[in-house]
């Protein structure tokens, strides 16, 4: 041994002499000094206070024409379909190159589409490119069914049909699909002739079997375009005009007018000194004649701090296109160590500074902000960057592979795995991985063969050889598969299962994997953990939310190290163990009999987020006395009969679905409660105006149910910090608004269930004016059923805005006002 170490250190040695040689004969060393960095790279993580908000409103709205188009062709009918004999749906495509912007324009239409309601169903499903129809319409058909329904694989066609027959609706499909199976999707949507498919892709489709047609093609931006978006991406960098014109041509000839490109190159700008390193920056990029986008992402990824890169890279154990939790990911992120302890700073805490920081720099996206419910975040990354990133993994040894071929690779080194296979299934799980740490799988499921199918299939198995037979029964026993799995992978850490039908039991040989720290399933079959799940000691995320799992074992509740359990509806046992590392309990289903909930749920003291269902009158006196144990609360959400006495000083969301009892509603004790949404509350004019006294309530969202009276009025309590109010009530036929008493309201959306019509006032940000009105000091603002109407500090002007939006009427009342009271009208 000693002289194989001796002999290695040699050529080392030998090694180094040459570098030596080699540094003085080409004068390497020369070389270097005349050539001077373009900019120092990023060493640190911005820590500062950003809010997904501000994050979420950095999108700048772009293709206005397309956009125009787009929704003309979804509210009006062709002329050309107006026959009485066509009862098909309208297909429109947007089609254009990976990254222009196609799903972003979509996806904006969609939610102002679903605000509106302007279509009894909607659905948007992205998926990974050329999954089969089957699996897409099953993606829909639980995308449309409530939480406590599954979908079964054999009923998929038949509730997939159900959903859309005789309706109006709006699908949108965004993903590559073949000729083949988009036929096939096609043959089974029917509908109301007003209803719209849209699809998204690359490439220019052909015509469908039947139907009207509209393409909408996007093409890249022009030099104005391109720097309203550079700009508005930049978020709180500010440039001035006289810049803005040097730069502009530079900018659009580096990114070619690809709003991808122009993405990146801003949030790279953001970590750059201006304009010094702006200069060399886009000096450096200008060189580049060819692939620009790959040189920009190319840099982009270099320029990020070693942690954000592992937390970057890791986006490729999951499917291009889908879209990704945010919580679910950070809790990932834990698992796996890619985070950097800081004093005072939880874990959670520090990986959304990091997903904060990659959608800053715009390498992810953020696809949704839910803040009318619990403010769950969604997040993304466009397809472009998956390949790169993909590329990126590839050369960085053992980090992750990906496994999407017909191939079993040898892996017995990977310390990291994502199957993405949708034909060799399950082969690869009976290999032996000694050295796996994570594991992804993104399974796309089979349907179940009927017994005359299974019938043939067996005659052929007859006919086939040992072998042939032999990986066939590999392939079909899946619970083997995964026994195996768990027995010879002992370092595991991340369990990851998505599309694989594992039975009604988790396999007892999950207690194997003593190092798990995140277990993950999706199943629709599963109904059961084994008890052995007690033996993981380092357990710190389970996800059962897709699975039929309503009770776990009671040696789980005494895993000391828990951190996050979701699941739906589960229940809670009578006794659990040290839960005060509990940050996470999304749901339980309180029984109806009166459970002593204090030494349960009321000993997970540091509970962030809380989700109960199935409050009642037996419940709820034992519900409350738990929850005033927990004062670390942030988010809240509650169905039933609902009591909400205790202070809640943490509390920054809330969400009430039940009746409530509003004498017992503790205004003064949450204030720091900034989002509340109410469904099924029955409460009146007095509570609302009760809700002034949350002081920094800046959302509220009153839903179906929620309030009982017609007339719904602020004029009489001050809302100091509302900034937004949705209001979807049946019952309402008035709302009058003070805007002295809602001094920061920015957007206001009312939906009527009168004249089924959506109806939004946005407020600028300019102090005292309305959509360019000027409404003086003391303004006030109605809708009457039919639209918006605003008043004048002597009730001299009234501004009324018809449900079909057709005109625009100002009517004057009394007296004459001055010709300088009126502005901008």
């Amino acid at each position: 041994m000693r002289h194989k170490l001796a002999r290695k250190i040699q050529a080392i040695n030998s090694r180094l002499e040459d570098i030596i040689q080699n540094k003085s004969r080409y004068k390497i060393e020369e070389a270097r000094k005349s050539e001077e960095a373009t900019w120092k790279a990023s060493t640190s993580i911005s820590y500062t206070h950003r809010t997904w908000h501000s994050l979420h409103e950095s999108n700048a709205e772009i293709y206005e024409k397309e956009r125009a188009e787009l929704e003309k062709a979804l509210v009006t009918q062709p002329e050309e379909s107006e026959g009485e004999g066509n009862q098909r749906p309208l297909l429109i495509t947007v089609f254009g190159k990976s990254g222009i912007g196609k799903t972003t324009l979509v996806r904006n239409i969609y939610n102002k589409m679903a605000k509106k309601k302007h279509f009894e169903v909607q659905a948007m499903d992205c998926f990974a490119p050329y999954l089969t129809a089957i699996n897409i319409m099953q993606q829909i058909v639980q995308q449309l069914t409530e939480d406590n329904k599954n979908c079964p694989r054999k009923e998929v066609r038949k509730m997939f049909q159900e959903k859309f027959t005789d309706k109006k609706y709006l699908l949108v499909i965004d993903g590559e699909v073949s000729s083949t199976e988009w036929n096939d999707i096609w043959s089974c949507l029917h509908g109301k002739k007003e209803s719209r498919i849209v699809h998204i892709t690359q490439s220019k489709p052909d015509e469908p079997p039947n139907g009207y047609h509209v393409t909408i093609e996007l093409k890249t931006l022009q030099e104005d375009a391109v720097m309203k978006l550079f700009c508005k991406k930049l978020r709180q960098v500010e440039i001035d005009e006289r810049y803005k014109e040097n730069i502009k041509g530079k900018i659009t000839s580096i990114t070619e007018g690809l709003p991808l490109s122009i993405a990146l190159l801003s949030g790279l700008a953001q970590s750059m000194e201006r304009p010094h390193e702006w200069k060399k920056g886009f000096e450096y990029f200008q060189t580049m004649e060819s692939k620009r986008l790959d040189s920009i992402l190319s840099v982009c990824f270099d320029d990020l701090p070693h942690e954000l890169k592992c937390c970057l890279l890791y986006f490729v154990a999951f499917p291009a296109n889908v879209t990704i939790e945010a919580r679910i990911l950070v809790s990932i992120w834990v698992a796996e160590g890619f985070l950097r302890p800081q004093i005072g700073t939880s874990m959670e805490k520090i990986g959304n500074f990091y997903l904060k920081e990659l959608v800053a720099r715009n390498l992810v996206n953020m696809v949704q902000m839910d803040d009318d419910s619990s403010g769950n975040i969604f997040v993304s990354i466009q397809n472009k960057v998956h390949d790169f990133l993909q590329f990126e993994a590839r050369e960085a040894i053992s980090f992750i592979k990906v496994h999407s071929d017909d191939d079993i690779p040898t892996l017995t080194s990977s310390r990291r795995l994502s199957l993405q296979n949708y034909t060799n299934k399950y082969a690869i799980l009976a290999h032996p991985l000694p050295k796996l740490r994570s594991i992804f799988s993104q399974f796309e499921q089979k349907p179940k063969i009927d017994e005359e199918t299974l019938s043939r299939k067996m005659q052929d198995i007859i006919c086939w050889s040992p072998q042939q037979r032999s990986a066939y029964d590999r392939n079909r026993n899946i619970k083997s598969h995964i026994k195996e799995l768990l027995h010879g992978s002992e370092f595991l850490r991340v369990i990851n299962m998505q599309g694989i039908e594992i039975g009604k039991k988790l396999s007892h040989a999950i207690g194997n994997v003593v190092h798990l720290q995140y277990l993950g399933i999706t199943s629709c079959s599963l109904e059961r953990i084994s008890s052995s799940i007690g033996r993981l000691t380092n357990l710190q995320t389970l996800d059962v939310r897709e699975t039929n799992v309503r009770k776990l074992p009671k040696a789980f509740w005494m895993i000391e190290t828990l951190r996050h359990v979701f699941g739906f509806c589960l229940e809670l046992p009578k006794q659990i163990g040290n839960l005060k590392h509990l940050l996470t309990l999304d749901s339980i289903c309180l029984k109806e009999h009166k459970d002593a909930l204090e030494m349960t749920l009321g000993e997970m003291i540091h509970l962030e987020l809380l989700v109960v269902w199935n409050i009642s009158d037996s419940n709820v006196e034992a519900l409350s006395s738990a929850l005033k144990k927990l004062k670390n609360l942030r988010t809240m959400i509650l169905h039933g009969k609902i009591e909400v006495s205790s202070p809640f000083h943490s509390l920054k969301c809330m969400v009430l679905d039940g009746e409530l009892q509003n004498h017992l509603f503790n205004t003064k004790g949450m204030p720091n409660l900034i989002m509340l949404t109410l469904m099924k509350t029955k409460v009146n004019q007095v509570f609302i105006d009760k809700l002034a006294e949350l002081r920094s309530l800046a959302i509220l969202t009153l839903c179906p149910g929620s309030y009982t009276e017609k007339e719904l009025v602020f004029t009489y309590a001050t809302f100091r910090c509302l900034s937004k109010l949705k209001v979807d009530v049946e019952e309402l036929e008035n709302v009058e608004i003070n805007l002295k008493m809602l001094p920061k309201l920015q957007k206001c959306e009312i939906i009527s269930h009168q004249t089924h019509q959506f109806h939004e006032l946005v407020m600028s940000n300019e102090e005292g004016r309305s959509h360019g009105w000027h409404h003086g000091s003391s303004p006030m603002m109605g809708w009457d059923g039919m639209g918006w109407w605003t008043v004048g500090t002597l009730l001299q002007w009234r501004w009324n805005w018809p449900a079909d939006g057709s005109f625009l009427l100002l009517r004057r009342h009394g007296t004459c006002a001055p010709p300088g009271d009126i502005m901008g009208v």
